[in-house]
């Protein structure tokens, strides 16, 4: 799954598009390394999220097939 239909999924961002647009921007970076919105999420990733000037660090949990219920979030990231 595209990192940034994972954080829209897992209820981080609350449009794709503005997911999108933290990625361009160099906001989301896996190893410490900016990440297109392109790239693939795969279990037991981590990467950080520059959100409001706090930096989360997420761990995947599960992929999700699609967009989760706010009760569900944390079966499928751990920040």
């Amino acid at each position: 799954m595209r990192i940034d239909k994972y954080l829209w999924s897992i209820r981080f961002f609350k449009t794709r598009s503005i997911a999108t647009e933290y990625c361009k921007k160099g906001h989301i970076k896996m190893n410490d390394q900016n990440c297109k919105p392109s790239k693939e999420v795969y279990l037991n990733d981590l990467f950080s999220v520059r959100k409001n000037q706090i930096k989360h660090i997420i761990k995947v949990l599960n992929i999700p097939k699609g967009r989760v219920g706010a009760k569900l979030v944390d079966l499928y990231r751990k920040d």
